[in-house]
């Protein structure tokens, strides 16, 4: 969409989390933003981050880091980690090696000749070579090596001892650079249930672990609900040392106005432009979904794009906006060849919330069987995920979903 069209030098709507260079755009969380960066005033800080997905959990972490490296604190790359699905220890250190030599020769081009550094870079360049041949993207992004028990698996192409060394050495380098805390790593997409099987997390935190001690680097784990329990329960070795969790919940609909002003001032071309969607439009979508500001953002995106392809309106108002995005839902749902009985339960999970197979089916009068595997039909459309609560599997159901059954 064409926002110069409307005044505005990029997308006031955009999904992106915070960066560097909107640092100002961040709103909400002041208590939890001074916990945590006083406790960033320390060195080799190990913090987890939770909170549902689409609720700001990366634009909180990336706050804390972006914040603590303009004081000269820490250095951190731009781009945070993504853990894959099947990653072994070594290919997340390689992954974090990689990422933190292309933010060193872009920001701190005098390191490039130290032997260390030249030697970190043919150790990366080695091990992306190796992937390619193996026929896969360097360190697995969107692509694996391999498959076990129906969990794609990486090759082993350096031992972690040996990465180990390189990743010291790469922190020492930033700390003679005047980062006097060294480095802050930020590992995201840690959702057991939803991207891992919790035998893997398991593995590739207590592995990590003794890693995360290493001087001179400090951690963010940031993951859905129920990864600090998930530590404190299974990963024993780590939760001894982590030094603080916070969870991240939806900002009050005060703070969503707050943050709707400071974008439209900073993406504005001129005092007079509006941002052409009333309030009421934000409001609404903060209720049906939970105030998950992606999914808030996001849909508005959507309709726009559907509004602004015709005719041009003035603004969009609640009368326009409801029907629309019914139907954006409803399309969701005719694309996925969703059933009548697959939507009867659908419906039913949207009026919940979330739920267990258990409680869906007394409310259907179905066996819990039968709505577990209509569940998993839909989980493989899209419209359905859970995440696991003991022995129990906790149903959501997809935005999608929501804005076609609310």
């Amino acid at each position: 969409m064409d926002w110069k069209a409307f005044g505005f030098r990029d997308d006031p709507l955009t999904t992106s989390p915070i960066m560097q260079s909107t640092l100002a755009l961040f709103t909400g969380h002041q208590e939890e933003r001074q916990v945590c960066s006083h406790l960033l005033m320390g060195s080799n800080v190990r913090l987890v981050i939770e909170g549902a997905r689409g609720v700001g959990t990366t634009s909180f972490a990336n706050y804390l880091r972006f914040s603590a490296e303009a004081k000269k604190l820490y250095f951190t790359p731009k781009t945070e980690i993504k853990v894959e699905q099947g990653w072994r220890l070594e290919t997340l250190l390689a992954a974090i090696i990689s990422n933190l030599i292309r933010e060193l020769e872009l920001t701190l081009e005098k390191v490039i000749i130290d032997k260390r550094f030249q030697a970190a870079k043919a150790l990366s360049s080695h091990i992306s070579e190796a992937y390619r041949s193996f026929g896969v993207d360097a360190f697995g992004f969107g692509l694996n090596y391999g498959k076990q028990a129906g969990v794609v698996t990486q090759p082993i192409i350096i031992p972690s001892t040996t990465l180990g060394h390189h990743l010291e050495d790469l922190i020492s380098l930033i700390k003679e650079n005047g980062y006097s805390k060294g480095v802050i790593f930020q590992l995201n997409n840690l959702d057991i249930g939803e991207i891992h099987r919790q035998e893997d997390m398991k593995y590739l935190l207590n592995a990590l672990r003794d890693y995360t001690q290493m001087e001179g680097s400090s951690w963010l784990l940031v993951g859905d609900h129920g990864l600090r329990k998930f530590i404190a329960q299974q990963v024993d070795r780590l939760d001894d040392i982590i030094s603080y969790e916070v969870t991240i919940n939806p900002i009050p609909m005060t703070d969503l106005a707050e943050m709707i002003d400071k974008r439209i001032h900073f993406y504005r071309e001129s005092e007079n432009i509006e941002l052409p969607v009333e309030k009421e439009v934000f409001d609404y979508l903060y209720q049906i979904t939970n105030g998950r500001l992606r999914y808030i953002f996001g849909l508005i995106s959507r309709l726009m794009s559907k509004l602004y392809i015709g005719d041009l309106i003035a603004k969009v108002t609640l009368d326009i906006a409801k029907p629309m995005l019914t139907k954006l839902g409803k399309d969701r749902m005719q694309r996925s060849d969703v059933t009548n009985s697959e939507a009867e339960l659908l419906q039913i999970l949207v009026r919940l919330g979330n739920a267990t197979a258990s409680i869906v089916a007394k409310q259907s009068q179905k066996s819990s069987q039968y709505v577990g595997r209509t569940f998993l039909r839909l989980i493989e459309k899209g419209l359905v995920s859970y995440k696991k609560e003991g022995r129990d599997k906790i149903y959501s159901p997809a935005i999608d979903a929501i804005i076609a059954y609310a």
